[in-house]
């Protein structure tokens, strides 16, 4: 099974693109929303049937993880899946958490018997966005985050990485630490 995969982006699609990795392209469907450059690393989902292997590429663990909650439902098969998260995440986790049916029929392909199943099992698995879903245990100085956003990391991105920190550090050894671990 492939699960991560970090390449040159050759091509991009409204929702695939193909990643060189290795001298080897990768047909990888992606959301819509998925922000490319020319290098992208993606936590993959290899969906293998009978007649077909399709990867499914997502920036973020969590995204994989929500993607992958999502294949558990009956009814919500991996494009469908790759549909819901082509919205907000945060949106879509507040619907489910809040029930928001409108919130979720408005995506295409889900019916309200569908955006109904979703609620219902994933209701209680779901935190909506705002919640605190880890606590960091080290402290990342604002300014690094500032510093590191206006250099065109996600904060998400920034704050997963340096969580990673074993001690506090000052601004410039944040700022290292993360640039050399990103």
């Amino acid at each position: 099974m492939i699960r991560f995969l970090t390449g040159t982006v050759i091509n991009r699609e409204e929702k695939s693109l193909t990643l060189l990795v290795g001298g080897v392209g990768y047909l990888v469907l992606v959301p819509k929303n998925l922000t490319t450059g020319d290098e992208i690393s993606l936590h993959i989902h290899t969906h293998v049937r009978e007649d077909d292997i399709s990867l499914f590429g997502f920036e973020t663990a969590k995204d994989l993880k929500f993607f992958e909650l999502l294949l558990s439902i009956n009814g919500v098969g991996p494009k469908m899946a790759l549909e819901i998260l082509s919205e907000p995440a945060g949106q879509i986790q507040n619907a489910i958490f809040s029930g928001n049916l409108t919130g979720l029929t408005k995506i295409s392909g889900v019916g309200k018997k569908i955006a109904e199943r979703i609620i219902l099992e994933l209701k209680n698995k779901v935190v909506p966005e705002g919640e605190p879903e880890e606590v960091m245990e080290t402290e990342v100085h604002p300014d690094v985050l500032i510093t590191l956003e206006n250099l065109g990391y996600k904060r998400s991105h920034v704050q997963k990485v340096l969580s990673r920190l074993e001690e506090n550090l000052d601004e410039e050894a944040q700022i290292r630490f993360f640039l050399q671990n990103a």
